[in-house]
């Protein structure tokens, strides 16, 4: 285990939670090192308590759990940390020795093995615009046109049928990173949302956690208005109701901003900061009464239009976690998660129940394989397209970008 022990650094020194998570993190380390297992668990449960579905601290809790001799926890444990990371190799793992010859360890093992089989991806584009870092798509009926929107770049480039890629808006005062794209629905506005980070090539460390909404008229390509915000912000996701009114996840102030349409300002629509640890996609549920936001770090939320009651999402299916999900669609009567935080990545189709409340079924639509990083998807004549692989990877630790390859891939799911 003291490879994903030592893993727990990486944890400490990016995330940045202060100097108990430290505390901690060093007391359990010096636990396990001492052979003080109960401590050991101890610490690990209080980590994962504060920042639930960190794989490395699951590893660990799974590990002090057939250490202590709680075999039933440590199963559990260990089967929550297959479902988000399937790549690890536990098996010879000393610290399981206590479950390793139980049935249910075998039947770990076995799931394991079909999470990471290859779910074929078809593939609808093959596209050379992945020096741009694809990372939103939207689709416009009327146009006929699919926009992407870059990342590093800030630009917005349009899709047409067989033709090549060409340059639709260039990024323009107070937009970074694109993060978000949403034609709206009477097809009259192309709305983006962008976000200030170090991959953008034009980052000014001074604009660090700026974050905007452009309002773009979709014929002409002319920008109609910006909405701006200093730091402390991440939009990520964005959608437009048949209103008319736009809603923005914030995945560092965790708040649901919105465009009015009758009052045309950027306003908090609601506070989830005391829900969530990193709002990331959006998506309205049935009759546009509610919306389904994804926690990249721990589930789903509905939240209610009308009252703005936040309701977290059960799960009542065998072998579901969510964790790391990008974008987020609803589709008769259930959710369609891009899963870039998993290992490895997956696009899943989860079936709600009757109201709503509740994850009671799950279908893996593309997994492995050539499914690098997913993030966001779109419609195009009742066919979801989404990004396969967002290059996220290429970024070096000075922020330069190197990608590998040259295309960027949209695949569909029929």
């Amino acid at each position: 285990m003291r490879k994903l022990i030592y893993s727990l650094i990486i944890l400490v020194t990016n995330l940045s939670f202060g100097q108990s998570l430290r505390e901690l993190y060093q007391e359990g380390l010096k636990a396990y090192e001492e052979k003080e297992y109960a401590l050991f668990q101890e610490k690990m449960y209080s980590i994962d308590t504060m920042r639930p579905n960190y794989p490395a601290v699951v590893y660990n809790l799974a590990g002090s759990y057939a250490l202590i001799g709680d075999k039933e926890k440590s199963l559990e444990t260990l089967h929550k940390y297959v479902l988000m990371d399937a790549t690890q190799d536990f098996t010879k793992d000393s610290d399981f020795q206590s479950i390793v010859n139980l049935e249910e360890f075998k039947d770990i093992i076995q799931k394991q093995s079909l999470l990471k089989e290859e779910k074929t991806i078809d593939v609808a584009y093959k596209i050379p615009l992945l020096q741009i870092h694809p990372e939103s798509i939207s689709y416009s009926k009327k146009q006929k046109s699919i926009f992407i929107g870059g990342a590093h770049d800030g630009n917005i480039w349009e899709i047409q049928q067989d033709n090549a890629p060409k340059l639709w808006a260039e990024s323009p005062k107070n937009s970074w990173s694109i993060m978000g794209l949403e034609v709206s629905q009477d097809e009259k506005i192309l709305w983006v949302c962008t976000s200030s980070m170090n991959n953008f090539q034009g980052y000014n460390q001074n604009e660090e956690g700026y974050a905007s909404v452009l309002k773009y008229d979709l014929r002409s390509g002319k920008l109609l208005e910006t909405f701006a915000l200093p730091g402390g912000h991440n939009f990520g996701d964005l959608i437009s109701d048949s209103q008319g009114n736009v809603y923005i996840s914030d995945g560092t102030a965790n708040k649901i901003y919105w465009i009015d349409k009758e009052s045309g300002e950027l306003e908090v629509f609601i506070d989830m900061s005391e829900t969530v640890f990193n709002l990331q996609g959006l998506t309205f549920g049935k009759g546009e009464r509610s919306i389904y936001a994804s926690d990249y770090i721990d589930g789903i939320y509905e939240v209610s239009l009308n009252t703005k009651e936040i309701v977290k999402v059960k799960i009542e299916a065998n072998d579901v976690l969510i964790k790391g999900i990008d974008g987020l669609y609803f589709y008769k009567n259930s959710l369609i998660g891009l899963h870039n935080g998993t290992k490895p990545n997956r696009v899943v189709q989860y079936e709600l129940s009757e109201n709503g409340d509740s994850i009671i079924n799950k279908i893996i639509l593309a997994q492995a394989g050539a499914l690098g990083e997913p993030t966001q998807g779109t419609w195009v004549e009742g066919v979801f397209h989404y990004i396969v692989n967002s290059p996220w990877a290429a970024y070096d630790r000075d922020g330069s970008f190197n990608p590998q390859e040259e295309h960027i891939i949209i695949g569909k799911i029929e």
